[in-house]
Formats: C-alpha cells, sequence, structure tokens
C-alpha cells in the first residue's frame, strides 16, 4: 500500500504517528509525511519521504496572534473550543487541505493516517475516495469539542459539495485509542471502531519498585521560561526535595537547567534524560499533565502530581484525578507548602500507586503497534 501521514507541524501531534509509520514502513508499504515545518523535516531526518502541507508552525502562530486572542489567558474551559473552533479549522485546515489535494494526485495513498487535531485529512481522503483512520494523542475529545470542530470544518465539506459528516468525520472508519480504559472517557464506547494502541514505554505488566523515595519533576520541552513559569518550577522542585529523599527534574534540550539554581542539596537537574531511565528509579512524578509524561509515568505505574497548565493538560489531569493516579495542583496553586503536601501523600497513601499499577496492568494488556497495523490493513 502507499500510505499518507498528516499531522499539524507540533512534535506532539507527530510523535504519536511515527510508531504506526515505522511498522508500516517495516512491512514494506509506501510511507511519507504531510505536514508544515519544522515537522516535516524531522520526518525526513528519520528516513521518511516528507511533503510541505499547510502552514509551517510559524506561519500558523503568527495567525493565530492576528485573531488578538491569547490562548493561554483563555479560561481552561475555553482552551479546547477555541483551538479546534477556529486554530486548528479556520486557521490551519484550510491550507492544508489545498495542499493534500496535490499531494494526493502525486502520491496516489491508498490510506491515509492522520492525527485528531488534523482536521482537513477526512475531508481530503473523501475527495481522493479512500479511506482514513483517525488517531488519538491524548484522551478521547470531549463529544461537545469534536461537534466544535465539525461545525467549523463544515464550509470546507460544503464548499466541496460534499455532505458534511458528524464531528468533522472524525470517527467515521477507525480510530486508534492511547489511553487505558482506567483513565478513557465512557464516550469511547459511542465510536464504531477503536483499537486501542500500547503506549511504546515502560515493562510489559510488571510493577517496579522504586529504589527510594525519588520524585521526578518535568513540565515537558517546550514549557515558557518566563518568570512566573520558572517561579513555579522552582516551587514544585523545592515542594518535591522536601518530601523526597532525591529528586531528578528536566528542563528540555533547549532550555538551560541553571535557569533553577540554587537547587535544593538532595536535587539535580538536566536538559534531557530518557523516561524510561527515571521512571523505573521513582517513586511518583510531577508534571504538567502532557499525554507523553502522563502516559509514560502510568506505563511505570507512578503516580503523578499534575500541575497543569495549558491545552489538554487541564483535560488529562481532571480525568487523572478522577481515576485515582494523580493529585493535582490548579495554576496559581503551585508553591512549595502545597507541592510537598501533595507528594508527601503520593509517597505515604498506597491507594495512588495501587491505582497507577492498575493503569500500568491495562496499558501492558494493549496492543503492540504491530497488532494495530494488522488491523489498520484489513481496511
Amino acid at each position: 500500500m502507499k500510505i499518507l501521514f498528516t499531522c499539524r507541524p507540533m512534535i506532539g501531534h507527530f510523535q504519536p504517528l511515527l510508531g504506526l509509520a515505522q511498522a508500516a514502513r517495516r512491512r514494506g508499504h509506501a510511507v511519507a509525511f504531510a505536514t508544515g515545518e519544522p515537522i516535516a523535516a524531522k520526518a525526513r531526518a528519520l528516513g521518511f519521504d516528507a511533503f510541505a502541507a499547510g502552514l509551517s508552525f510559524a506561519d500558523s502562530q503568527a495567525r493565530l496572534a492576528q485573531t488578538g486572542v491569547n490562548m493561554r489567558d483563555l479560561p481552561p474551559a475555553q482552551i479546547r473550543a477555541f483551538a479546534f473552533g477556529r486554530w486548528f479549522s479556520e486557521i490551519e485546515a484550510p491550507a492544508r487541505l489545498a495542499d493534500l489535494e496535490g499531494i494526493c494526485r502525486i502520491f496516489q495513498p491508498d490510506l491515509i493516517v492522520h492525527e485528531v487535531a488534523e482536521l482537513a485529512a477526512p475531508l481530503a481522503a473523501t475527495l481522493m475516495g479512500i479511506l482514513w483512520v483517525t488517531v488519538g494523542f491524548g484522551l478521547l475529545l470531549q463529544p461537545e469539542i469534536a461537534d466544535i470542530a465539525g461545525d467549523a470544518m463544515a464550509p470546507l465539506w460544503r464548499g466541496k459539495g460534499i455532505a458534511v459528516p458528524p464531528q468533522a468525520g472524525l470517527y467515521k472508519h477507525l480510530y486508534v485509542d492511547p489511553y487505558p480504559p482506567l483513565l478513557q472517557i465512557p464516550q469511547i464506547q459511542d465510536l464504531r471502531s477503536v483499537v486501542r494502541l500500547r503506549p511504546d514505554a515502560g515493562p510489559r505488566g510488571t510493577h517496579s519498585a522504586p529504589e527510594r523515595k525519588m520524585v521526578y519533576v518535568t513540565f515537558g520541552t517546550d514549557w515558557k521560561t518566563g518568570p512566573a513559569a520558572v517561579e513555579r518550577f522552582r516551587a514544585a522542585l523545592a515542594g518535591s526535595a522536601d518530601a523526597a529523599d532525591k529528586v531528578v527534574a528536566t528542563v528540555g534540550s533547549d532550555t538551560d537547567p541553571a535557569l533553577l539554581d540554587p537547587l535544593p542539596s538532595n536535587a539535580e537537574a538536566y536538559r534531557f534524560v530518557p523516561q524510561d531511565e527515571l521512571l523505573p528509579r521513582c517513586a511518583c512524578v510531577v508534571a504538567h499533565g502532557g499525554s507523553g509524561t502522563l502516559l509514560g509515568a502510568l506505563a511505570w505505574g507512578k503516580p503523578l502530581l499534575l500541575a497543569p497548565q495549558f491545552a489538554d493538560q487541564f483535560y488529562n489531569a481532571g480525568r487523572a484525578l478522577e481515576a485515582g493516579v494523580a493529585l493535582v495542583l490548579q495554576p496559581g496553586e503551585v508553591t512549595r507548602q502545597a507541592v510537598f503536601e501533595r507528594v508527601r501523600r503520593l509517597l505515604a497513601e498506597t491507594s495512588f500507586s495501587d491505582r497507577a499499577a492498575q493503569a500500568q496492568q491495562q496499558l501492558a494488556a494493549m496492543p503492540d503497534v504491530d497488532a494495530v497495523f494488522d488491523r489498520i490493513e484489513t481496511l
């Protein structure tokens, strides 16, 4: 087959597709990516053919700024509605759709695989008369957000003379779900065809015991390093150090760890350390709530303290709190004392590690990428 993978030009939207693309390539299928920069270059560096499609991330950010809306100033409940109702749809999708139409004429794919925020793919596939697979990068979209995306995309469907599908056509053929049942929302049962995909992290079915009361602190690879964000990180680091024997923090490859100086005596800070080297040794994780870190921690059976700051982090944190695998501090609540109290609870109360172990077992039982690609090939 010829398979076209397409995503928004951000690493968090590209990464969920990478394992599937690698599996497709191992099986001898012709694989290409269609996305904007810098992700198109990232795909090429990994040995894939990549077409430029849609706005670059820099151009997308510039168009977003022209709306006059600073998404970081929006209330948490409004962030995703704006992202899917304006940014991913009205701002990004038209340019990507135009490019995808041309790319499809050249590449002639048999199937399109796209991440859930790449809203042009279902329409492009419909125009080609081929099927598409939607890959989640987090929890299933809240149904009301999927409805907003569908309404925002409707003019593009009508403009092509095609009947408008529900929810932008996201779930028509197959949805790939990376979340364990313990955290996933009940509406996943309403989709016509779902296959779960195990994250490529953690042991397979065992609950590793930490070496000591060690805490891992991270706010992702792309956290904003303004004064407020730095103070929040320092508070998380100090509170964790007060509660634990040892703390290891990572700040991302583009950030100098010296930004956090002076460190507590029992803390270390690095640009980057592979999660699977740190997580087996940790008792718990303090993080922002991004799906990569959340699922990575749960794959090793580690409970979390989540301090969401942006985008779907609030949604993820809320579900993790409900599932009993995490405690949560909202913006403005992250102080040294608050972090200390919650980390101490995570270390002392076994209910959190027990629930995290349950999530770990569910993740370990989910199909691996090759089993998922077997399902995709049946389409």
